[in-house]
């Protein structure tokens, strides 16, 4: 997994807001607060076998994880966002069991891990 990437990251965060610091904390909390939805949602795309939906939704996640210092999540949601359709059921089955990691590892986080 992507355990040896740091969860958050208010360093990259800061690059990306021009380095304001209250802009790069207002984004990760919106995005928190969002999580637990994209999690249900991954699980029943998955579950129907909606791989295009599914993509859609890892995708949209991607791109608002540009805008945040999360490089553990940002590592698996890119590599299954490039190769999910050219993934077996049981690859697409782990990279998705990955991104649910990285998500309870982002939402158990209330604070970026470096300044």
């Amino acid at each position: 997994m992507s355990e040896n990437l740091d969860i958050l990251d208010l360093k990259t965060a800061l690059k990306v807001v021009s380095g304001k610091q209250s802009l790069a904390e207002d984004l990760l909390a919106m995005f928190i607060k969002e999580l637990p939805a994209y999690k249900t949602t991954i699980k029943n795309k998955l579950e129907a076998g909606d791989r295009e939906e599914l993509r859609q939704i890892i995708h949209k996640i991607h791109g608002g994880l540009r805008y945040l210092g999360a490089p553990a999540l940002m590592a698996i949601i890119s590599q299954t966002d490039a190769a999910l359709f050219e993934l077996s059921e049981p690859e697409l089955k782990d990279s998705i069991d990955k991104i649910y990691f990285e998500i309870d590892r982002v939402l158990k986080m209330e604070k970026y891990s470096r300044v």
